[in-house]
């Protein structure tokens, strides 16, 4: 009966102990987890860092550049309409223009479809891949704007064969598709046709080693203008010397109006020797050699006396 009674009294013991000894184990366990951060799932990115940062080496558009600017692996996880996709994160949260990342100013131009920027990023006008397009497709205070189908064929999308091509660098696909540059002068027929002188028939060309556009129309290969001997422009150049009017026709090395005058007989030319440049062409240029009208200027006509006609 005695052992059986101290068995009995230890149980009791025992029993007793435990919670003493749980409270402050659970106690711990509960103290440590408190004071532990609450464990985060890291974020899967499968392109790795800077990704989204233009700054960042690793940048997509940087990406997308060196593998030849074929966006179409990023469907995949993004979708056709590149609107989230499977990945469910949506390209056009920043690409917002139409057709998201495919529209033409992902990869060049801003305030339209030409550059700055160029597809390398670069905004200044003495950078080949930027230069003068947007002197010309927005036009400037000497003559009108010309559209991008004039020295491009512009794609219907961006896959179109022959936009996206990584052999040629910058300077390919300049191929004067439209008439302006293309504009032949002295024409028999027409009113202000003279044996005398040749046909005047554009070759225009661009030239992607020197970037120099030659024999078109609107730089002066026409009748009684001034062939590439006197000025080939350059595409990039920022002196301005290509807006001076003796460059296109008259003499690049005169001053007021003996610069401005087309050539005359004693030039090689039939142009009227008189430095009264308003007298006849009232409705494009003012007494002070100031271009007036710009859409008369520059533009496959001769306007003489108010009348517009091929020359």
């Amino acid at each position: 009966m005695s052992r059986t009674k101290n068995l009995e009294s230890v149980k009791v013991s025992f029993y007793k102990v435990i919670p003493f000894i749980i409270l402050p184990l659970v106690v711990i366990g509960c103290s440590e987890t408190k004071s532990d951060k609450i464990p985060v799932v890291p974020t899967i990115s499968i392109h790795g860092e800077g990704w989204a940062d233009p700054a960042a080496p690793n940048f997509h558009g940087i990406a997308i550049r060196n593998q030849g600017w074929n966006i179409k692996s990023c469907k995949t996880c993004h979708g056709d309409n590149y609107d989230g996709g499977t990945a469910d994160v949506s390209c056009r949260t920043c690409h917002t223009a139409i057709n998201g990342p495919e529209n033409c100013t992902t990869c060049h131009g801003g305030v339209n479809n030409a550059p700055p920027k160029d597809v390398y990023g670069n905004i200044a006008r003495s950078a080949q891949g930027v230069g003068a397009h947007q002197i010309h497709l927005l036009g400037t205070s000497l003559s009108s704007y010309v559209d991008c189908e004039q020295c491009h064929t512009v794609p219907g999308d961006v896959y179109q064969q022959g936009h996206i091509d990584t052999t040629n660098g910058l300077t390919q696909h300049v191929v004067f598709n439209e008439p302006l540059a293309l504009t032949v002068t002295n024409e028999p027929g027409t009113s202000d046709y003279d044996a005398s002188l040749p046909l005047f028939k554009p070759t225009p060309a661009f030239n992607t080693q020197t970037l120099k556009c030659s024999g078109t129309y609107c730089h002066g290969n026409f009748k009684n203008g001034n062939q590439d001997s006197v000025y080939v422009p350059i595409w990039n150049d920022t002196t301005g010397t290509g807006s001076k009017c003796g460059t296109c026709h008259g003499d690049p090395t005169q001053t007021g109006a003996a610069a401005a005058l087309p050539k005359t007989a004693a030039r090689g030319g039939t142009h009227p020797n008189s430095t009264n440049c308003s007298g006849c062409h009232a409705d494009v240029v003012d007494a002070n050699l100031k271009i007036i009208d710009p859409t008369k200027h520059i533009n496959g006509k001769l306007n003489v006396f108010g009348q517009e006609r091929d020359f």
